[in-house]
């Protein structure tokens, strides 16, 4: 089988790396994969090429270049796919069109529950005929897709996450010293990218409302970095926030730090978190229906409702209190994670997906 990946862009970023590490599994299990985005080749791009996985571009300059999904046929008449699995909904859009046009099938993905870009849900529901199936990783999403974009339950195909591994755990005062860290702080970590549906912002009040041992160390960049690097110099606790830039190994700060703070306003399934769970480190995020997801009845993680920076202090002042019950929580969240660090298990559920789709019609 020859399947095309067509995701939005290829930057650092959650459901890049996401889709990277499918291509990956794929491979491992004799698909022949290429993959490619909308927008001009990113850094995710270059690594895929380094691995010896076929990429592509169509080089939008933006979301309103039509001569990308020119482009994109292309590319699918050069390739020639069995498949196209498209994810995001410009992605999905166009591979949509592209793929009607061209006769090939198409099944197509959605990474979150977005809310701030209402256009979406209408575009996805009239596109939805021209494809075969829709793929996500949670029942949040299910429930999302089918009740926003109007997918019939019976074409929504629940398969695994898949999260990086991350590097081994390093002894804790080798890994502050790499950062410079204080022995006795007390370390709150942030990773992703940086964009306002994030709320790093808020992390930065709530570091304000700490004791003054608390450090806040965020690892990312995005559009949003700009903004947040500002916030952090003028801040009451300017000494207390590092901005580190991308990591791409987290080990060092999972290391280094006491808990994970994830305060999204929306997410799907969030690579950082579930990666931060797999590594044994406690987890304060945000109330959304995919973090309960992943908290579960046990819970897995602890989670802060609203946009209060005190409710947000409060909520690491009781990790803190109570070191053992949260060392009980992660140890619950490392379980449950253990079986989404496979990338050959979780591809074979896509492929089974896959052949189930293109055997319709």
């Amino acid at each position: 089988m020859r399947v095309m990946l067509l995701v939005t862009d290829l930057e650092r970023g959650g459901t890049p790396l996401r889709l990277a590490r499918l291509a990956h599994g794929l491979r491992e299990l004799g698909v022949e994969v290429a993959v490619g985005c909308l927008a001009p080749p990113g850094p995710v791009s270059r690594e895929l090429d380094a691995d010896g996985i076929q990429t592509f571009a169509c080089g939008a300059g933006s979301a309103r270049d039509v001569a990308a999904i020119l482009r994109l046929a292309g590319h699918v008449r050069r390739i020639r796919p069995d498949l196209i699995h498209s994810t995001l909904t410009h992605a999905n859009v166009a591979a949509r069109l592209v793929g009607f046009l061209l006769g090939v099938p198409v099944i197509t993905s959605t990474a979150t529950i977005e809310m701030e870009r209402r256009w979406h849900a209408p575009v996805e529901r009239l596109t939805a005929f021209l494809d075969r199936g829709h793929i996500v990783n949670s029942a949040a999403l299910a429930a999302h897709v089918v009740q926003s974009f109007g997918r019939r339950v019976e074409n929504v195909f629940v398969t695994p996450p898949l999260i990086a591994t991350v590097g081994d755990r390093l002894d804790r005062s080798v890994a502050r010293a790499a950062l410079g860290i204080e022995p006795s702080a007390f370390v709150l970590a942030w990773a992703g990218r940086l964009d306002p549906v994030k709320r790093v912002d808020l992390l930065i009040r709530c570091t304000e409302l700490l004791e003054s041992s608390t450090q806040l160390l965020i690892a990312g960049d995005g559009p949003d970095c700009g903004r947040i690097a500002s916030l952090a110099a003028a801040s009451p606790a300017t000494g207390r926030v590092r901005l580190l830039g991308w990591q791409r190994d987290l080990s060092t700060l999972y290391s280094a730090a006491d808990a994970l703070v994830f305060p999204s306003r929306t997410e799907g399934l969030p690579n950082v978190v579930m990666e931060a769970m797999a590594f044994g480190l406690p987890v304060v995020a945000s109330d959304i229906p995919p973090h309960r997801e992943l908290a579960g009845d046990s819970p897995r993680l602890a989670l802060v409702g609203g946009e209060d920076a005190a409710d947000w202090a409060a909520a690491v002042h009781r990790l803190r209190a109570d070191l053992a019950a949260a060392a009980a929580m992660a140890l619950l969240a490392r379980r449950y994670t253990a079986p989404f660090q496979h990338a050959a298990c979780c591809a074979a559920a896509t492929i089974r997906v896959y052949e189930t789709v293109t055997s319709k019609r």
